[in-house]
């Protein structure tokens, strides 16, 4: 069955694709993108993609965007059109269809200056207006590689106070953190090792990624950006990146302490997600049994919150029809690329 759809969601750190045939998702796909290094990653990634999904002739496309935010552009103008503009060497510009949140869809020939605010980061919405229309009720939490959305469904629509980045940080719907590419140093500004309080380097020396490698939660699929000194994706690499955090030698103690302080900082994410999910949840349109909806390559932990929350977990795997292998990525990996494919599949 060829694929007859595909959905974009351009990331400043990865490139994510959801393949449709017949309105039904048969593959997803992630490629690394860094994008503040130049659009020839963008260019390679998107090759890369169509090559793999090998879409059917007159597949439609459609795209949803946070990358426009990096600081290869000036500004988000810039970025969006820039981002469109490269795109549109991968996928004919007839065929091609940009999601601009309130505005709808829009043909990726008539975008102009206008439509940048409605553009600019608004893959989070797609996530939550698909879900929405499956959901009566329900906190969805898309944890990714670098940042968390937490999104009310309430009334087969998303419930959200702001809009663009700033206006969501305010409100704690965008939080910047992520399972994969956020500094340690962002977590906390000390932990506890071997009985006393330590203050961490204000340096780039490890990432949560190597948290989750020493814990064991982390899928290899996901595991797709840099270390942050370019060395192996090994408990042992890691163990060495957390130690320079505090001025040490991995060697110097057990790999037991260097797993328990990857513990300590699972925690301090844990409590930094939890408490943006508070803020949402105390607006009071949440049923008292309304799910915890878990997406992004990090929702293992919103399973954790659910749990201590009380609530039950609903993984966004299950909230749509797919018939992709259990192996690899799953659609809930990738859940704007999915939503803006399937919500432009029920509006054509």
């Amino acid at each position: 069955m060829q694929i007859d759809r595909i959905g974009w969601d351009i990331g400043g750190a990865h490139l994510k694709a959801a393949g449709l045939a017949n309105g039904v998702v048969v593959a997803v796909a992630q490629r690394p993108c860094p994008l503040w290094r130049g659009l020839d990653h963008l260019h390679a990634a998107a090759a890369s993609i169509v090559e793999e999904l090998a879409p059917a002739a007159g597949c439609r496309h459609v795209l949803t965007m946070t990358g426009e935010l990096v600081d290869l552009f000036e500004h988000r103008e810039q970025g969006v059109l820039g981002l469109l503009a490269a795109m549109r060497e991968h996928c004919p510009v007839e065929q091609l269809s940009v999601f601009a949140g309130p505005q709808g869809f829009l043909p990726a020939a008539e975008v102009d200056a206008r439509h940048v605010a409605a553009i600019a980061s608004a893959n989070w919405l797609a996530t939550g207006l698909y879900a929405a229309g499956r959901i009566a009720s329900g906190l969805l939490v898309d944890i990714g590689s670098t940042t968390t959305d937490i999104l009310v469904l309430h009334g087969g629509t998303v419930s959200y106070r702001g809009y663009s980045d700033f206006e969501r940080m305010r409100y704690d719907e965008l939080v910047y953190t992520g399972a994969v590419r956020t500094s340690l140093m962002a977590l906390t500004p000390h932990a506890p090792f071997r009985g006393e309080w330590v203050r961490l380097m204000a340096e780039h020396f490890a990432t949560t990624a190597d948290v989750y490698r020493l814990l064991g939660d982390l899928p290899a699929h996901a595991d797709q950006a840099d270390t942050a000194d370019g060395g192996p994706k090994t408990p042992e690499a890691s163990a060495r990146r957390l130690a320079r955090m505090l001025g040490l030698d991995a060697e110097s103690v057990a790999m037991a302490d260097w797993v328990r302080l990857a513990r300590y900082f699972r925690e301090r994410q844990l409590s930094c997600v939890g408490d943006a999910c508070a803020r949402s949840e105390s607006l009071g349109l949440l049923a008292e049994d309304a799910p915890l909806v878990g997406a992004g390559v990090g929702r293992f932990l919103v399973q954790e919150l659910a749990r201590r929350s009380g609530r039950p977990y609903l993984d966004f795997d299950d909230v749509l029809a797919s018939s992709l292998s259990p192996a690899g990525f799953h659609a809930a990996d990738c859940a704007p690329a999915v939503a803006v494919a399937c919500l432009a599949e029920q509006n054509r």
